[in-house]
Order: structure tokens, then sequence, then C-alpha cells
């Protein structure tokens, strides 16, 4: 039986471009701001609403924030994971006026 991976390949690719179209990310601008996303609760949700689609297409059983009721920024947790599993390189760096800007290699 083939693996979600190899079954949703498309599914998996849709999920991550409207992460990238949530979080403003495309050729031009790499990064997205955690201050920005902090304070964005419209944002926030729309993360957390991308939930069902990504039990439905993704290995998920062990990421934390799946298992666990109370998680503190779980959306942001969503996105880590997802960059990790899609293989998707990205570093973060504080800026004392702006917080943490997370980058993305792609």
């Amino acid at each position: 039986m083939p693996k979600k991976v190899e079954l949703y390949n498309e599914e998996r690719q849709n999920i991550i471009n409207k992460l990238f179209e949530i979080l403003e990310i495309n050729e031009f601008n790499k990064s997205f701001s955690l201050h920005k996303l902090d304070t964005n609760l419209e944002k926030q949700q729309q993360i957390l609403d991308l939930e069902l689609e990504i039990k439905k297409y993704f290995i998920c059983s062990r990421w934390t924030c799946i298992n666990k009721k109370n998680i503190q920024r779980k959306w942001l947790s969503l996105i880590k994971y997802l960059f990790k599993d899609m293989n998707i390189e990205f570093t973060s760096l504080h800026n004392k006026e702006v917080g943490t800007i997370y980058n993305i290699n792609f």
C-alpha cells in the first residue's frame, strides 16, 4: 500500500501553497515575521483551519501540535512540522526591532 507521501503528493503541495499564501511567501518575499503573526488572529486561524486537511494528507500522528490540546502557538508548530515534513529549510533570526523572522529556503 502506498504511503501518504506518494499517494497525496499534489494535495500536500497544495496545502504548502495555501500556507505560503497565508504567510505571504513568494519568490520575492521568502520570510515571515513572528511578531506580525502573533498580532494577526485571522492568519493564525487560517493556519489552524488547515488542520483537517493536514491530518488527511500528512503522516502527523506523532506531531505534538496534533496530539496535545494545550499547545501555545499551535499555528507556529503546524508551520514548522509542515516545513520539516516537506523538506523546506527555514532559519530564524532574532532582531530587537522586529522580533523573530523566519527565512524560508526553497
